[in-house]
């Protein structure tokens, strides 16, 4: 659905009759299932690209544009992006190289054969005001362009103000049959995002209601910073060969960064201690991208297609450093305005991660029977963490495993399929909190582990149900007694999730999910 309550206007330039507005965005006409599905402002599914079955595709290194791996450190913005999908049971059966918690795989803007305006403006909720500019242009046959500009005046439920402005260019060029070209630049700016106020009580008890009417932070608590992305998709069709190759740019930078935190709060609402931490000068940023080479072989009934696949990241990131601000005694439901505080942010912690992967896969498709997928990768994970002392020295980290994948489907009937499968991930560990005895040390890279199973039925030609199993393991990383940042156990998220998605009649569309 679309996000909040709107006002939406969208204007055709009458003077340019060649033009149309981008009015055909509907995410549940377009939505396979019921597990995660945006385009453009619409969104509909029960997961999306930062929550799948209890964790994040994103934080797991999960994302990919167009199939192809990304390292995403920042949004990609919806002037060059059309939408996203998640991949999860069935309908990451014949996805290359699954992996555990599922895909989210973004799918970039296209411009077509005609020129297009699409202008709409929005206002609401909290009385927030919204633009956005999207333009669409065939230069010549197999050569277009598309991009936008989007301008944001938002009021958050906290009535915070931020101010964001977001920019995006994409190019298309198909210079002959089979070969398509698509590179892509976006960056979005926000200023002026005051920190949310959050509220730890002095005992076991539900703090009372505060007036939600209101800013209650701090003025100058900001968040600014910006979001950047760029980088080339490119496809070809060479003697037989699909071949694939996309490269990645991604850049999250926090000028400056705040949180304000009402500590010892009592019964009565009063605070002991109103602390402000000031943060800012933090940098994530990820090189990343893969080159895939696929064969299909047709084989009467069957279809076998192997796969080949180099992944490789360099992630660099500086962060910490932090200072406290003490403003004293408080109270919650009331604005509490203190002047501006500017201490001394201490040096950063920095940490490096270089990552390659070299998968083999193979697919087998046999019409009326079923169809099994099985992938090996073998990954070389390093990360390095250098601490702003010079005395604290930490070890180099390194893994070089085996994963596996293995997944299969069997059409029971021509309208039921019963499908499972296997899979094992490498994703990067959390590095060691300030408040660890080992602080910013990065642990191992975890291994994970997923299984599932379940149920497809073609209730009819256009309507599809969904039922599975899905069963995730990850280690679980926390301060022990003795403060000590480390693996302390493990993380089991189990679960039934049920899709049903299609058309119920000519005009009426169905997207059900748990």
């Amino acid at each position: 659905m679309i996000r909040g309550p709107i006002i939406a206007a969208v204007l055709a330039a009458t003077a340019m009759p060649e033009l149309a507005q981008r009015t055909d965005d509907n995410a549940v006409t377009q939505a396979d299932d019921a597990f995660g599905k945006s385009v453009g402002d619409e969104n509909i599914g029960i997961y999306n690209p930062f929550q799948v079955r209890g964790f994040s595709p994103v934080d797991a290194g999960n994302v990919r544009i167009e199939g192809l791996y990304f390292d995403q450190q920042a949004n990609p913005t919806q002037r060059i992006v059309n939408g996203s999908t998640v991949h999860v049971g069935i309908s990451a059966q014949g996805y290359p190289f699954p992996a555990p918690t599922g895909i989210a795989d973004y799918e970039l803007r296209r411009p077509g054969d005609t020129r297009r305006l699409s202008v709409g403006l929005q206002y609401g909720p909290y009385g927030g005001k919204q633009a956005e500019f999207d333009l669409q242009l065939p230069i010549a046959k197999g050569l277009g362009v598309t991009g936008g500009m989007g301008v944001y005046r938002e009021t958050n439920s906290n009535y915070s103000t931020p101010e964001i402005e977001s920019y995006g260019l994409l190019g298309n060029w198909q210079p002959a049959p089979g070969i398509e070209i698509i590179p892509f630049t976006s960056r979005i700016n926000v200023r002026d995002e005051e920190s949310n106020t959050l509220i730890f009580t002095d005992g076991t008890f539900v703090p009372n209601r505060v007036p939600r009417d209101r800013f209650l932070g701090q003025k100058w608590a900001d968040f600014a910073g910006y979001l950047a992305n760029y980088g080339v998709v490119a496809k070809a069709d060479v003697a037989g060969f699909d071949v694939r190759f996309g490269a990645f740019r991604s850049v999250f930078e926090a000028k400056e960064d705040h949180v304000d935190l009402l500590f010892g709060t009592a019964r009565d609402g009063s605070v002991a201690d109103r602390t402000v931490v000031v943060d800012g000068g933090n940098r994530f940023a990820s090189t990343s991208g893969e080159l895939r080479v696929s064969k299909a072989f047709a084989d009467g009934p069957r279809r076998h297609t192997l796969i080949a696949s180099l992944r490789a990241r360099e992630q660099d990131r500086k962060f910490g450093g932090a200072a406290l601000v003490s403003l004293g005694a408080s109270r919650i439901g009331v604005q509490d305005f203190r002047p501006e505080q500017n201490p001394a942010i201490g040096p950063k912690t920095r940490d490096a991660v270089s990552q390659k992967t070299l998968g083999l896969g193979y697919r087998g498709q046999w019409a009326k029977i079923g169809e099994i997928s099985l992938g090996v990768q073998k990954t070389d994970y390093r990360k390095e963490t250098t601490d702003p002392d010079p005395t604290v020295i930490f070890p180099v980290t390194q893994s070089t495993p085996w994963l596996i994948s293995a997944n299969a489907a069997l059409y029971a009937t021509d309208t039921i399929a019963i499908y499972a499968g296997y899979t094992r991930g490498l994703e990067e560990s959390p590095v060691a909190p300030f408040e660890a005895v080992n602080r910013n040390e990065a642990p191992p890279a975890i291994r994970t582990e997923q299984k599932e199973a379940g149920i497809r039925w073609k209730v009819s030609p256009k309507l599809t149900a969904v039922i599975g199993y899905f069963d995730v393991t990850k280690p679980y990383f926390n301060l022990d007694v003795t403060s000590r940042f480390r693996q302390l156990g493990g993380v089991r998220n189990r679960g039934i999730e049920l899709s049903i998605a299609g058309q119920l009649a000519e005009g009426l569309t169905l997207v059900a999910g748990n």
